[in-house]
């Protein structure tokens, strides 16, 4: 039990949820101890990364017009957008 629990914790550090979570869990329940030879766990780990890759390209564009934003507020008045603020 001390090992399922060490490698459910691991998962949730490296921020897989409960659902993605569960290929691992059944594979310590059936014997197999290690993530490489879980059926599908390389399928987890690969969906896991393009989230990941997605969701920091989301945050890219978002940070891209905020850092947009601010350079407009520096410049000054008369020099950013008009009627925004």
């Amino acid at each position: 039990h001390l090992r399922l629990v060490a490698e459910i914790r691991s998962l949730l550090v490296n921020g897989f949820d409960l659902e993605e979570i569960r290929p691992f869990v059944d594979c310590l329940h059936a014997g197999i101890q290690t993530r490489r030879a879980c059926p599908g766990g390389i399928d987890v780990y690969r969906r896991k990364l393009a989230e990941l890759d997605a969701r920091i390209g989301e945050l890219q564009s978002v940070r891209d017009r905020v850092a947009r934003e601010l350079r407009h507020l520096e410049a000054g008045p008369g020099r950013g957008k008009e009627g925004t603020g």
